[in-house]
């Protein structure tokens, strides 16, 4: 699993390219106990995103 991204670390939307804040960063398991880093964002408080969407800037 790659390395994930801080609380309060800036970072990139890769689908519109957007800069947000990363708010709170957690471990979630999915189907055939699958783990992925989860994002709440601080611009978005109702937003979760998956690793794979954001980008370092």
């Amino acid at each position: 699993m790659k390395e994930h991204f801080d609380d309060g670390e800036k970072v990139r939307l890769k689908e519109t390219g957007v800069n947000v804040t990363i708010h709170r960063w957690s471990i979630s398991s999915g189907p055939g106990k699958i783990q992925r880093y989860t994002y709440s964002i601080i611009e978005r408080p109702s937003t979760f995103l998956f690793h794979d969407e954001i980008e370092k800037i």
